[in-house]
């Protein structure tokens, strides 16, 4: 690929919690077919896949994640009862640390938006410069499970909410081309296909759906329905969604079918990414 292409690549990576770990299989994907970007942003798991990528820990991230099993997980959620969150995320945000390393965004390899909302105002917020780990935690805490996380004076909650797959952010930083990835339920006419199984159990009989699988499912069609507008009036040039039906929410612990998903995701594109980089 040649200098000019490269420096027109944009990665728009979305929102979707766990299912998030198919960004890692994405951008490891795109890079073994010779595309780099030279601009990232993120949403939630987004900003944090996309914030280690940038700042050259991408293979930490996934040592982490191929690491989690339903234990480990469990042993990273400190509960907090008299917060703003179910979970303190200190745990969590401890770990961050550790791998960011203290940097900055002016310390990291790609210019690197990354997307929160601020809970006052419900505005979006465009994070580029200061220390990267309180931006990566702003935009990941998701409301009544993290704690917000105050960032330059502002009470900040997850990416998400506003802006699930940041493609405008990513024109920004100077990108021709933008390459999004989505991360929201695949559909067929319209109606989502990706419900978490509990609930489709419960559909036929008299038993309701359990707490997290009300939640999740609240979460999943709110980003879809959100991602979908915000899509719709700034499309990208190129749309990836990687295939993680069945996987919840929060089942942190498949991080192998999700960067599975994410690669096979970017195969299935390749056609259509090679026809814009030709016209690029």
């Amino acid at each position: 690929m040649n200098g000019k292409v490269r420096k027109a690549i944009g990665l728009a990576l979305g929102a979707g919690a766990a299912r998030g770990w198919a960004h890692i299989g994405v951008i490891e994907r795109l890079e073994e077919h010779g595309i780099h970007a030279s601009a990232i942003t993120g949403s939630s798991i987004g900003a944090l896949a996309g914030g280690l990528h940038a700042a050259g820990r991408l293979s930490a991230l996934k040592d982490f994640a191929l690491g989690l099993t339903r234990r480990r997980v469990l042993s990273l959620i400190d509960i907090s009862w008299r917060g703003s969150g179910l979970i303190a995320g200190e745990r969590l945000g401890g770990l961050l640390d550790e791998v960011v390393g203290g940097a900055t965004f002016s310390d990291i390899q790609i210019p690197f938006i990354c997307i929160a909302t601020e809970l006052g105002t419900g505005h979006e917020l465009w994070l580029r410069s200061g220390e990267l780990a309180p931006a990566i935690r702003a935009s990941y805490a998701l409301p009544g499970v993290f704690r917000p996380v105050r960032v330059n004076g502002h009470w900040l909650i997850d990416g998400g909410v506003v802006n699930p797959v940041p493609v405008a952010a990513c024109r920004a930083l100077g990108a021709r081309m933008v390459i999004a990835v989505n991360l929201g339920p695949e559909t067929a006419a319209g109606i989502a296909i990706q419900n978490p199984p509990d609930i489709a159990s419960s559909d036929k009989g008299a038993s309701a759906p359990s707490l997290t699988s009300v939640i999740s499912a609240a979460f999943s069609i709110t980003q879809d329905r959100l991602a979908r507008s915000r899509l719709a009036g700034d499309p990208p040039d190129i749309s990836i969604m990687p295939r993680t039906n069945g996987m919840g929410l929060f089942e942190f612990d498949k991080a192998e079918k999700a960067i599975a998903a994410g690669r096979e995701a970017v195969d299935r594109a390749m056609p259509d990414i090679e026809r814009a980089i030709a016209v690029l």
